[in-house]
């Protein structure tokens, strides 16, 4: 059926002159759908020819019936101001810092829907998840996993950590100052993260029975230099072992201290008698409980198990220990050596 839209001379001349000069292709659509019908085709031909579903031929002549020639025109290139504004987006970024139960939700986390809910509620403004996503991107808020904490309260803590900073503060070759902590080495590979071809999932192979083996390092607060002993135990013995090491290594330093957690080795009665035995060169300084984050050595041994103990494909204990060697020698200065790009040695 053919439907000829009434248009007159001027009319189409002035369609015409849009379709040779518009950047919409809105407009452009709609004033070829209008010449076509008008030079006589079917709705069907017309769609067809321009390349669009016969429902938006139809749609067009309802609207030039309706509007004229204003319905040529695309009215969004006149768009309504910004929904997100500075308000709102400081807003939407704000309930990153707070749970979703403070706004009476169950959830825990929060999520794009959940985020774009409670926008909704608070400023009538509707937008859709991934516009939300958007937001917080340019805000550089990411999706990540938290780490855990643990509240315990400890009465002089904050003492004994201003205590320990003032300590290293004044550590010269007289008096030097470490970090001491022990880390524990598998033959049975850590699983962790890692690039894969898609499609294909790495296997890492075991030996199946685990053997063991313990580090015990100490790092010089001032040099970033690292002293550090193994044993197949973890006992009072190998911190024994650590301190006379430290005392060959440091023969000039009239004291050495020593800033370490409160594991039961460090405080044996063992240990403290062969502490005595050294006249008080040795001190030691405790850490608060549950205190990680303030001995430095800890970021050390996360960066022995990202470099040698995740995934690594060793089927003995004794070419591992070789590799934990290398990186401890290798990884000094610490911090100061960019140990992401360390190579083997030559």
């Amino acid at each position: 059926m053919t439907i000829s839209p009434r248009i007159d001379r001027g009319q189409r001349r002035r369609m015409k002159r849009l379709l040779q000069k518009t950047r919409s292709r809105i407009e452009a659509l709609r004033a070829r759908v209008l010449l076509l019908l008008h030079g006589g085709l079917e709705p069907s031909q017309v769609a067809e020819t321009v390349g669009c579903a016969r429902a938006t031929v139809y749609r067009t002549i309802y609207r030039f019936e309706d509007m004229g020639e204003e319905a040529l025109f695309d009215r969004r290139q006149a768009r309504t101001p910004r929904k997100v504004t500075e308000e709102v987006e400081r807003l939407l970024v704000g309930y990153i810092d707070s749970s979703p139960q403070d706004f009476r939700w169950q959830r825990t986390t929060w999520t794009l829907e959940l985020l774009a809910v409670q926008l909704l509620h608070d400023t009538g403004v509707r937008l859709s998840p991934s516009h939300v996503r958007n937001v917080l991107l340019a805000n550089r808020v990411r999706r990540g996993r938290p780490r855990v904490g643990l509240r315990i309260p400890v009465r002089g803590r904050r003492r004994i950590l201003n205590e320990i900073d003032r300590l290293v503060g004044r550590a010269n070759a007289r008096d030097e100052v470490f970090y001491v902590d022990e880390a524990d080495i598998d033959l049975n590979p850590r699983i962790g993260t890692t690039y894969m071809r898609q499609g294909k999932q790495l296997v890492v192979l075991t030996p199946g029975k685990n053997v063991k083996r313990y580090v015990a390092g100490a790092l010089n607060a001032r040099t970033g230099k690292v002293v550090h002993v193994v044993a197949e135990k973890k006992n009072s013995e190998l911190f024994i072992a650590l301190v006379d090491a430290l005392r060959r290594a440091y023969r000039c330093a009239r004291r050495i201290h020593l800033v370490l957690d409160n594991f039961i080795i460090h405080k044996s009665r063992r240990t403290l008698r062969h502490l005595a035995r050294l006249g008080g060169r040795v001190r030691l300084h405790f850490l608060p409980p549950y205190s990680p984050e303030s001995n430095v050595i800890e970021r050390l041994w996360k960066q022995l198990h990202d470099h040698v103990t995740r995934n690594h494909r060793h089927r003995t204990i004794e070419p591992l220990m070789e590799a934990v060697d290398e990186f401890i020698e290798g990884a000094q200065p610490f911090p100061g050596t960019q140990v992401s790009l360390l190579a083997h040695a030559a």
